[in-house]
């Protein structure tokens, strides 16, 4: 029988690197993005352009499921947004939409992938992706701090409170990526050499890297409620100086 897994953020340079790893595992793919499907798309993936942000949006991804009778027992939502801002630069509105991009739509996918599975008898794993700015202070990153450190606890919760229903629910905590979605912060080589040196690696984190953890966690049957660092080292230890 196929695993079916539901992708959000499918547009992302994480989820094509998750994608590789999944075609060659034989999985049965729902990508899920506010854009439409490009055309390369696998023959064989679903792709679903909505917006899961909000509640409705959520829910109409996995009625669309239903109605083509594919039952996903997997989840990573890979959606999400960077703000580059502190306190002062950052307007209400740019605020809102942070939240509703990183921890709204977590909560809303997360329980329409939850209700699905306890309908199919319960079983299954949710993966999410926070950052190093939810357990580290990093200047200039308040309101996506604050949406990655409310999406690590909705994980905690979450798997506490589902563990009955045998869903294990857990999350990467990732370093800076090397992707598109960082080319603001990237822009030159001085800048992506003063980023490297804030980890104790050296090196900047490749979509490769998260989406193998991504993998192990949703594959490792015993492990629910965890927040996985893949940041070379950033959370936990220090750079060494040197002259």
């Amino acid at each position: 029988m196929e695993r079916w897994i539901v992708v959000t953020g499918a547009s992302g340079a994480l989820a094509q690197a998750l994608f590789v790893a999944l075609r060659t595992a034989g999985w049965g793919v729902v990508a899920v993005s506010r854009q439409a499907a490009p055309a390369d798309t696998d023959a064989g993936q679903v792709w679903i352009q909505g917006d899961v942000s909000d509640q409705s949006g959520a829910e109409a991804v996995f009625a669309e499921l239903a109605q083509r009778n594919i039952v996903p027992e997997f989840l990573a939502h890979l959606a999400g947004s960077f703000l580059l801002a502190g306190l002062a630069q950052t307007s209400e509105e740019q605020y809102r939409q942070c939240l509703a991009a990183n921890l709204d739509s977590a909560f809303f996918t997360l329980r329409a992938f939850v209700s699905a599975r306890k309908k199919a008898g319960g079983g299954g794993a949710a993966v999410f992706v926070s950052s190093v700015v939810a357990g580290t202070g990093v200047a200039f990153h308040e309101a996506v701090a604050a949406a990655k450190g409310g999406l690590e606890a909705l994980v905690l919760a979450a798997a506490a409170t589902h563990a009955r229903d045998h869903i294990r629910i857990n999350a990467v905590r990732s370093g800076l990526m090397d992707s598109p979605a960082a080319s603001h912060m990237l822009r030159n080589e001085r800048s992506r050499e003063m980023a490297r040196k804030q980890y104790p690696l050296e090196e900047l984190i490749s979509p490769n890297d998260v989406a193998g953890a991504l993998l192990f966690l949703l594959h490792a049957g015993q492990v629910t409620g965890q927040i996985l660092a893949v940041d070379g080292g950033f959370s936990a230890i220090r750079p060494m100086v040197t002259q």
